[in-house]
């Protein structure tokens, strides 16, 4: 048995941890700490792995206790992500806590797993890095110059509730979004950004993603540069990463039914003059936040990978 913490555990990413660990068929893990502003519930010092569901200052001053109690942590905010200088660029504040940057592994299993295994402290990815990293990273040199993404996320990414009226809200577009120079450091490609919240939509991530490719693919056909970039990711990633290369069809059209609930993301390419066209699909509170983080617990205390997963999120 494993006792588990969560701070910050009447937050949305909180909650959804919460019912991962919670199922009735995962004997493995117990959650023996809860800790939000007003309450604590337990004892933290009874727990083998804390997880910190809480704003970046927050997750400074709380990461620094637990790690004096010996624990290990998984931080779910943008606190350990980047170096100093970055985080105080992008994030407008002081870091409280720089020393513990020098133990922070970043929380991408696909990318870092033998990292993370002995980590102490990890920083789990933000749901729209994911999707933008996972497709760019594997194909960096194949293409040259900027990445223009534009991202719709529902609206769980920041509240638990939805709108009755459609309304969608672009912010922090350009390059000026916290979340751009964490794309930039773990997927190699220098990046624009327009996020957009739809606020009438519970959860999921849609990014699309424009690129230019380098003369030597661009001088082969369409067709046969989409397969140099599927073979590129496809290839990149083992099947436990659960990234799928996929395509459109007429009787099928994959959006982000196929990824909510889920713990995968998935991938569409097409290329057209000279420029490829990526579609990345991905679950902002899943593979985006709770559901890698407990990949993360789980390569850490040395259990399957996805231990307590399945079934709160369908995997295959």
């Amino acid at each position: 048995m494993y006792y588990v913490g969560i701070v910050g555990f009447t937050g949305m990413v909180g909650q959804e941890l919460t019912r991962i660990i919670e199922q009735e068929n995962n004997k493995e893990l117990k959650i023996a700490f809860r800790m939000n502003s007003s309450e604590r519930i337990g004892n933290a010092k009874d727990c083998d792995v804390v997880f910190l569901a809480t704003r970046d200052k927050e997750s400074m001053m709380n990461a620094e206790e637990m790690r004096s109690l010996g624990l290990r942590v998984i931080d779910m905010s943008g606190a350990f992500r980047l170096s100093v200088e970055e985080f105080e660029k992008w994030y407008g504040m002081e870091h409280a806590k720089p020393e513990l940057l020098e133990e922070a592994v970043y929380g991408m299993p696909a990318l870092f797993k033998e990292r993370i295994k002995d980590a102490n402290l990890v920083a789990n990815p933000g749901c729209y890095p994911t999707s933008v990293i996972l497709p760019l990273h594997p194909i960096q040199d194949l293409i040259v110059g900027e990445a223009t993404v534009v991202s719709t996320s529902g609206n769980s990414g920041a509240r638990r509730t939805v709108e009755d009226e459609s309304n969608d809200i672009t912010y922090s577009f350009g390059r000026r979004h916290k979340h751009v120079p964490e794309m930039r450091r773990y997927s190699g490609v220098s990046v624009n950004f327009t996020p957009i919240v739809l606020r009438s939509v519970f959860r999921g991530i849609n990014t699309n993603i424009r690129v230019r490719l380098n003369d030597d693919l661009a001088s082969l056909s369409e067709e046969e540069a989409v397969k140099v970039l599927e073979d590129r990711i496809r290839s990149a990633y083992e099947e436990e990463d659960l990234v799928f290369v996929v395509r459109d069809t007429a009787e099928k059209s994959y959006g982000t039914k196929d990824i909510n609930n889920t713990n995968r993301l998935v991938v569409k390419v097409r290329v057209d003059d000279g420029h490829a066209y990526i579609n990345s699909l991905v679950d902002n509170l899943g593979k985006g936040a709770a559901s890698q983080a407990v990949e993360n617990m789980n390569l850490m205390l040395g259990l399957p990978r996805f231990n307590g997963i399945e079934p709160a999120y369908k995997c295959l």
